[in-house]
């Protein structure tokens, strides 16, 4: 409630609601579902009795796939376009808001087969209003893609900091060393425990298939470690370099692919 009040008194939002099942969503033109990725689950079958003719409902879950099955089921896949904005932080909140959180940040549209272009016209420009360059995708397409950039590198993240965590020395050694290169590959482990439990558990498939080639990596690395193998140790470092430096980390939104619009 402290949270609300402040956006009031802020002049961010014009009114509160309190209660999923208040008549106000229903002369909404958009409904952005913003909560955990299961909640917003049980707030479209609410949403697909009370929505006025031509609103737009959306969401800004990191799986895409989990939401649009639930489209298909409850008959929504006319008014339905899911949305992913490709920002934020470890920290969570209103307190941690930023007005320019989404600005050259990329936008992930997956439309249903029933998006009218109208509405995938009308939702883009909105997109754009905010800053933010619009990306249209399919949802499989998409959560293979985020799990990749986003999902297990926050089991990563989680993991490395309990490695940490279980094998520092009696006097804390390595809690009081760790430095930038540390906290930077870290930082992420901060962010929402039930927000992204909820995620892993809603993108299952491409988050393993992913995790069994890297940890199959990382034996690999661990290998060529232990048998002093420089060369492969120094070509895996110049590949990742190479690749990360093609990462333009300037801008969000650096070179643009043909199906940005």
């Amino acid at each position: 409630k402290e949270a609300l009040a402040s956006a009031i008194s802020t002049g961010i939002i014009d009114g509160v609601c309190e209660e999923m099942k208040d008549p106000r969503f229903g002369s909404c033109d958009y409904v952005f579902l913003c909560a955990p990725v299961e909640i917003n689950l049980e707030c479209l079958a609410y949403l697909k009795e009370t929505r006025q003719p031509g609103c737009i409902i959306t969401d800004v879950g990191s799986v895409k796939g989990i939401i649009h099955q639930k489209v298909d089921e409850l008959g929504m896949t006319d008014c339905f376009i899911g949305g992913h904005p490709m920002a934020g932080s470890e920290k969570t909140g209103y307190q941690a808001s930023s007005d320019i959180l989404l600005e050259n940040a990329y936008y992930a549209i997956t439309p249903t087969p029933l998006t009218s272009d109208r509405n995938l016209s009308l939702y883009t420009e909105l997109v754009r209003l905010t800053g933010a360059i619009p990306i249209i995708t399919d949802p499989d397409k998409h959560d293979f893609a985020v799990a990749g950039i986003s999902h297990v590198p926050h089991l990563i993240a989680s993991s490395l900091v309990n490695l940490v965590r279980d094998n520092d020395t009696d006097d804390q050694l390595m809690r009081m060393l760790a430095a930038g290169g540390f906290k930077d590959m870290t930082r992420i482990a901060s962010s929402s425990s039930d927000m992204w439990s909820q995620i892993c558990a809603t993108n299952p498939d491409a988050i393993v298939k992913l995790l069994d080639i890297y940890i199959s990596s990382l034996t690999d690395i661990r290998n060529e470690v232990a048998d002093g193998n420089r060369t492969a140790i120094a070509d895996m470092f110049i590949r990742s370099k190479e690749y990360r430096d093609s990462i333009n980390v300037g801008a969000r939104g650096p070179m643009l692919p043909r199906n940005v619009i």
